[in-house]
């Protein structure tokens, strides 16, 4: 999977007047962070404490991520910075986490057909692979990737396709950083206040 590199400076400039709030409610845990007298840009972190359950809505989307034990406010640095463990507790979520790229897929299919000779086992040559590769390709979209029809046609060659499929094309769509940079800036700012507690 190709990850791009996340734009953290140009997202700390957009944050830079945000606001952190904590309120605690027992089991409910708010954390709002947002810049005063606009929503622009503006994050909440819902926490179901008795749950574990984070609910996170705003400007930027929403999402719903459940663990059985570490979803809460105090433990939630455990993901901060392991946006893969986070990525796998997520239950649903407005925003795309991932997009994928024609291009990119191409690349990877290419390097895949060479690594594995295509060639050799279709017995065709070059133009004839273009063709093939075209047929993996068809019903490609920027949302899921490679279509039924290509994958039926990429697992006549690479029976374990299953295993990769998803991650042909596949790029981060910087969300999830987004995320967890408000986190970091929000707590740190609270840690600062000594809290700013309501």
């Amino acid at each position: 999977m190709y990850r791009r590199k996340f734009n953290s400076e140009l997202w700390k400039k957009i944050f830079e007047n945000h606001v952190a709030t904590f309120t605690d409610y027992g089991n409910i845990k708010v954390l709002d962070f947002k810049a005063p007298d606009t929503n622009i840009y503006r994050i909440r972190f819902l926490f179901e404490e008795d749950y574990c359950r984070l609910h996170i809505s705003g400007d930027l989307g929403e999402l719903i991520a459940a663990n059985f034990d570490n979803m809460t406010f105090d433990k939630f640095s455990d993901y901060v910075n392991n946006i893969n463990y986070f990525t796998e507790k997520i239950l649903c979520h407005s925003r795309p986490i991932f997009k994928y790229d024609i291009e990119k897929a191409k690349e990877q299919l290419k390097e895949l057909a060479e690594k594995n000779d295509w060639s050799g086992y279709l017995c065709v040559d070059s133009d004839e692979l273009d063709i093939v590769m075209d047929d993996i390709l068809m019903g490609f979209n920027d949302e899921k990737g490679i279509g039924d029809k290509g994958y039926d046609s990429l697992v006549e060659l690479e029976e374990d396709a299953y295993k990769f499929v998803k991650n042909i094309g596949r790029e981060e769509t910087d969300i999830l950083d987004i995320y967890m940079l408000a986190f970091k800036l929000a707590k740190k700012q609270l840690n600062n206040k000594g809290g700013n507690e309501v």
